[in-house]
C-alpha cells in the first residue's frame, strides 16, 4: 500500500513545481495572512509611527556655577615650577545639563599679568584630538577639571590672574589671583 501512495505523492509534487512562472500577486502568503489575522485580533496592537525628533535645546548655563582654585596661591618661585589649577562646575539647577565639545579639549587656562597680557597658556603645550564628546552634569553634582601651569614667566611680589574656562562655553569662566614670592 505504501509503495503505491509514495509514487502518487511524488508525481503530484512534480506537477505542482512546474517550470511555468506564476503571475506575481500582491496577496500575502500563508504566514503573512496568519500574522495579519493575529494582529487584527490583538487589542494591544497599534500602528507603529516614527516619533518626531526633538530639537536639541541649548544647555542652561545659568544653572552652572564655575569656581577656580589655585594651589599654592602664593608659590615660592625658587621651589615651585608648577601651580595646580582646579576648575569646578556645580549644577545648581533642577535639570541635568549636557555640555557638548567639538574636540577632546575640555578646558583652557591662561595666566595674565597686571596689565592683562597673557604670560602663560595651558593649551599651547597639549595636543587635542578632533573627537567630539559630551559631558552631563546632574542636579547638585560637580564636575572638576585640573591643570598644571608653569611659573617660569611669573615675577615675585607681582599679582597674576589665573583664568580657566571651557572653550566650547566661554561664559563658564572663573579666575583667581596668584601672588608669587621669592
Amino acid at each position: 500500500m505504501f509503495r503505491r501512495i509514495l509514487p502518487l505523492c511524488f508525481a503530484s509534487l512534480l506537477a505542482s513545481c512546474s517550470s511555468e512562472p506564476k503571475p506575481a500577486s500582491n496577496e500575502p502568503g500563508l504566514l503573512g495572512r496568519m500574522w495579519d489575522s493575529t494582529q487584527r485580533l490583538n487589542p494591544l496592537h497599534r500602528e507603529l509611527k516614527p516619533r518626531e525628533m526633538k530639537q536639541a535645546q541649548p544647555p542652561n548655563l545659568r544653572a552652572i556655577a564655575p569656581s577656580l582654585s589655585v594651589e599654592p596661591p602664593a608659590p615660592k618661585l625658587a621651589e615651585v615650577r608648577l601651580v595646580q589649577v582646579r576648575l569646578q562646575l556645580l549644577n545648581r539647577g533642577k535639570r541635568m545639563v549636557r555640555l557638548d565639545f567639538p574636540t577632546s579639549q575640555r578646558i583652557d587656562v591662561v595666566v595674565k599679568d597686571a596689565t592683562g597680557k597673557i604670560v602663560e597658556q595651558w593649551s599651547e603645550y597639549h595636543r587635542f584630538d578632533k573627537e567630539p564628546g559630551m559631558v552631563a552634569i546632574n542636579p547638585g553634582e560637580r564636575l572638576e577639571y585640573r591643570a598644571s601651569v608653569a611659573t617660569r614667566e611669573m615675577k615675585p611680589e607681582q599679582t597674576f590672574t589665573v583664568e580657566a574656562w571651557l572653550p566650547a562655553y566661554d561664559s563658564l569662566r572663573a579666575s583667581a589671583p596668584v601672588t608669587p614670592v621669592k
